[in-house]
């Protein structure tokens, strides 16, 4: 049966095959097409199978700046000596694959031009920047490199703070007993969970709530577990794809979504419940536990316990190897024979791998660490659709939605599979930017290699959205409505982009450095972040929906900003106060999901009050003055309609990131902005301090040799250290 060409994520072409566009004649778009198979001729279809768009500015400015790097690059060959050439062609990172063929218009800029040596000074610093927390108590450390939430924050003196974390002493008091209604508590006692008391079934009302929250909204952004063939065996309680860990750490994932109180309390006692779970199956782990895994690392990472999660996606990523999902299943000769359903085994398997591949590099990312997998060590193909369950209709009216619903109302459509898809493309760049830049530790490394590097990278970002197929492209002028997976998507684009060309924040004054392409990149991408806000929210769709590099990309969204009126000496303006009511804004939304945001808008309204007080007093020509003034119209820094105090240091101290949070008893001194839920314990009071974690700037010996200055902090500063060890 003859059936139409398809484009890379399954959709049917929409172009002639290239006879009946050079013949001028009618195509019937088929594969071979009517004329072709009449003339006995070979039917191609060229391209992509989509009408093409123009080639992006963006794109052919980044291929210009590539350009650029490669001739200072040779350059620096021409003028090196034998051995120094040698070592330059040594620290080399050619593209994967490619040969380079760059036939663009050669660039004005040389060498000794302003304009490279920034570029090059830039780079290198993104290269060596990191920081290491130490807790005072202990000896546990926390390394946090260069692409991390940490590298919004400038080293200085810490302020207390004001945080309400979410500890694992949230769940002892008020558990015991039933709530008036006698429905089971909101908080049941862990001892009880450990010891097998859990008030929830697997068919309990409420986790049938949270799973089926989960698979509405927050399943294209969670694709490690199938969905249609997880409900077909949860539907019978047994099947491959099923087991009561899994069940529940969806619903903690679920119980996320709904964005409340006591919903974020309920999402506190699934996940304890599936750890223990976890825990108790370590010795024999199936697939299903390496999908626990997962999203019980999101779940931890996004209350505060980022060491627990960290712990659990890694262990993820060992499974991932031991079970061989870095091969693609049709390496195996008889890797059918134990199935009956070979096809769906098997694509079941190559999806899990690749949600894997991405979570390691978002988290990654998110923290600033190396990554676990790699992609030269697998050759898992790319996922595909597979067709649903006999029963996904009962299945869909029973767990989803109310009867008489579409089969295909929440269809793993082409758009949601092509997601995913382009997902994974989208962090394999992550992964280079990781690994040949940020994580860069190679001794002597120059910085014109580096700053080739990173165009090289920003050269592939460019060229990943300019390929983008017709289903998952975004811009400014986009029309009708965009699925909000699509947004995400172009979310993680504009952060990765910001991240790769923000400089570090003491350079952000250097002269030269607010005028630079790097700066310029980061704003319009900025922009970009804030059209994508605010298309998310006029299309109603929900914050709460969204994964944990949601914080990561409002966090880069807030640092940019405040970047911006740093480099603008604090001028107070409506298109400043507007971008930052937008980031502001999202965070409220996402307060009851990931809790550790509530910190970092703390963090950010410091740093701009601090801006804004600079601005006053250079301004007013004064060195003292009675308390702090404010400008008329002022960003509203209030969460929940409440009143946060101004911190008196404008820094972005992101003490959720530490785990260091105290298991103290008694009141929460400062005020959140965030109401507690009950059995709370605010980690803000007199017994906590954020500055009992040691703060250092990761300076190696290279670095510091180099002809960059540093401000140099105090000797007396007990929060920083120089020359750390890794």
């Amino acid at each position: 049966m003859e059936s139409g060409p398809t484009t890379a994520i399954g959709d049917v072409a929409t172009t002639s095959c290239e006879r009946c566009r050079r013949r001028k004649i009618k195509c019937d778009r088929q594969c071979p097409c009517a004329s072709c198979k009449k003339a006995g001729t070979q039917c191609v279809v060229s391209g992509s199978g989509e009408k093409q768009r123009p080639v992006p500015k963006s794109y052919v400015q980044a291929l210009e700046r590539r350009v650029a790097s490669l001739e200072l690059f040779i350059q620096q060959l021409a003028a090196a000596d034998k051995s120094r050439r040698d070592e330059l062609l040594a620290s080399y990172i050619p593209e994967p694959g490619k040969t380079g063929d760059f036939g663009i218009i050669p660039s004005r800029k040389t060498e000794s031009s302003p304009e490279a040596a920034t570029e090059h000074e830039l780079v290198l610093a993104r290269a060596r920047t990191g920081q290491l927390r130490k807790h005072k108590a202990g000896k546990s450390s926390q390394f946090f490199g260069g692409t991390s939430l940490f590298q919004i924050h400038h080293t200085s003196d810490c302020t207390p703070s004001t945080t309400s974390l979410v500890t694992d002493d949230e769940t002892h008091d008020g558990a015991l007993g039933a709530d008036e209604d006698g429905s089971p508590p909101l908080f049941p006692d862990p001892a009880a969970i450990a010891a097998g008391h859990f008030p929830y079934s697997p068919h309990d009302e409420t986790s049938q709530k949270t799973m089926t929250s989960f698979f509405r909204d927050q399943y294209p952004y969670h694709m490690c577990v199938y969905r249609e063939f997880f409900l077909r065996d949860y539907d019978i309680a047994i099947g491959p794809y099923y087991s009561e860990v899994l069940l529940y750490s969806i619903c903690a994932m679920g119980a996320l979504s709904l964005s409340s109180p006591n919903m974020l309390a309920i999402s506190s006692t699934f996940a304890l419940h599936a750890e223990t779970l976890v825990y108790a199956s370590l010795d024999k782990p199936d697939l299903t536990i390496l999908q626990a895994l997962m999203l019980l690392g999101y779940h931890a990472i996004g209350h505060g316990k980022a060491s627990k999660g960290w712990l659990f996606c890694g262990m993820a990523f060992r499974l991932a190897h031991e079970m061989g999902l870095h091969l693609d299943p049709s390496n195996w000769n008889n890797s059918s024979a134990a199935s009956s359903e070979p096809q769906i085994d098997r694509e079941i398997l190559r999806r899990v791998y690749w949600a894997a591949f991405n979570a390691d590099k978002q988290l990654s990312l998110y923290f600033g660490r190396p990554p676990a997998l790699y992609p030269h060590e697998s050759d898992v193909r790319n996922t595909i659709r597979i067709p649903y369950p006999a029963d996904w209709q009962g299945l869909l009216e029973t767990y989803m939605a109310s009867k008489g619903i579409s089969a295909t109302a929440y269809e793993d459509g082409i758009s949601l599979a092509g997601s995913f898809i382009y997902r994974v493309e989208l962090y394999k760049i992550v992964h280079t930017m990781i690994t040949d830049l940020f994580e860069n530790r190679r001794h002597h490394a120059d910085s014109g290699v580096l700053a080739a590097t990173a165009q090289r990278i920003h050269v592939s970002l460019n060229k990943w959205l300019a390929t983008l197929p017709g289903k998952l492209y975004w811009n400014q002028w986009s029309n009708g409505r965009v699925q909000p997976f699509v947004l995400h998507l172009h979310m993680l684009f504009h952060t990765t982009m910001i991240i790769l060309h923000r400089p570090p924040r003491h350079l952000f004054l250097k002269p030269g450095i607010s005028t630079s392409d790097d700066v310029e990149i980061c704003f319009e991408s900025l922009q970009a972040l804030l059209r994508l806000l605010r298309t998310y929210s006029k299309l109603s769709y929900p914050f709460s929906a969204l994964p944990i590099d949601v914080v990561h990309t409002l966090s880069v969204a807030a640092g940019t900003i405040v970047m911006k009126r740093i480099m603008e000496m604090g001028d107070d303006d409506v298109g400043t106060r507007k971008s930052m009511e937008v980031v502001l804004n999202a965070m409220d939304e996402i307060q009851y999901t990931w809790p550790c945001i509530v910190e970092i808008r703390e963090s950010v309204v410091r740093a701009l009050e601090g801006t804004t007080t600079a601005a006053t007093r250079d301004a007013s020509g004064t060195a003292s003055g009675a308390g702090t003034t404010t400008n008329a119209g002022a960003i509203d820094t209030t969460m929940s309609g409440q009143h946060n105090p101004p911190g008196p240091d404008p820094i972005l101290d992101f003490g959720f990131l530490a785990d260091f949070s105290a298991s103290s008893s008694g009141g929460g001194g400062g005020d959140t902005g965030v109401p507690p839920a009950s059995g709370t314990v605010v980690a803000g009071d007199a017994n906590f301090s954020i500055s009992e974690a040691d703060l250092g700037l990761l300076l190696t010996d290279d670095f510091l040799m180099g002809q960059f200055s540093w401000d140099d902090p105090s000797p007396d500063d007990p929060t920083f250290r120089f020359g750390e060890t890794f």
